[in-house]
C-alpha cells in the first residue's frame, strides 16, 4: 500500500519526465512516509500511555544516532514499523520498572559501554546498503558528535530527572544493539563468549 501511494505521488511530481526519476521519487516518498508513520505511531502510543515526554526523548536520541550509526535494517517497511514500535514499548516498560531501582553507577556503566561501542564501531555498514569511504568517515564524525551531545545531556539529567536520563541511556543502548546485531563477526564472538557490550 505504501508503495502504491508513493508511486502515485511520484508520478504527479515527475509529471511525465524520465522513468528513472519516477523510481527515485517513489523510493524517496516511501522513506519519508514510512518515517512519518513510525514517528507518529510512537508519539500516539506515548500520548495514550501518558508518557509523551519519554516518546519525544526516545525519538530525539534514537533517530539522529541511528541515521549515522547504521546497523540492522528490516527487510520491509512494515517490519521496520513493528520493530521500532516494539523496541520503543519494551524500552518504555523497562525504564518505568527500573529507573528508580537501578543505582546511578549502573546507569553510567551502561552509558559508557554503549557509547564506547558506538564511538568505536560506527557506522556499521549493512550489506544491503553499502557506502563509500568518504560517507563512512562523515557518518563516523556525525555519530560521535550526536553521541557526545546525548552523553552530556544524560549526565546532566542524572542529577535533574532520572526517568528521562534512563530513557536516554536505554535509547543509546538500543542503537548499540542494532549495530552489534549487524556486525556479525563481533556478534558471534560476543555471543559465543557470553560477553555483552564491547
Amino acid at each position: 500500500m505504501l508503495n502504491k501511494v508513493s508511486s502515485k505521488l511520484a508520478k504527479r511530481i515527475a509529471d511525465g519526465s524520465e522513468r528513472r526519476k519516477e523510481a527515485v521519487y517513489t523510493y524517496g516518498i516511501e522513506i519519508i512516509l514510512s518515517t512519518m508513520i513510525g514517528i507518529s505511531s510512537i508519539l500516539i502510543v506515548s500520548g495514550l500511555l501518558h508518557e509523551f515526554k519519554l516518546g519525544v526523548i526516545f525519538l530525539l536520541v534514537f533517530a539522529p544516532l541511528r541515521v549515522f550509526t547504521g546497523g540492522y535494517h528490516a527487510v520491509t517497511y512494515f517490519r521496520c514499523f513493528l520493530i521500532s514500535n516494539i523496541s520503543y514499548l519494551f524500552l518504555l516498560l523497562f525504564n518505568n520498572i527500573i529507573y528508580t531501582k537501578l543505582p546511578l553507577e549502573i546507569w553510567l556503566i551502561l552509558l559508557v559501554l554503549s557509547s564506547y561501542y558506538i564511538a568505536i564501531h560506527a557506522p556499521v555498514v549493512n550489506e544491503n546498503q553499502p557506502i563509500g569511504e568518504n560517507k563512512k568517515s562523515r557518518c563516523k564524525i556525525m555519530a560521535r558528535n550526536i553521541l557526545n551531545i546525548n552523553v552530556f545531556a544524560a549526565l546532566f539529567l542524572s542529577a535533574v530527572d532520572k526517568e528521562i536520563m534512563g530513557m536516554m541511556v536505554l535509547s543509546i543502548c538500543l542503537v548499540a544493539v542494532f549495530m552489534l546485531i549487524t556486525d556479525k563477526p563481533k556478534f558471534l564472538l560476543y555471543t559465543k563468549k557470553g560477553v555483552i557490550g564491547l
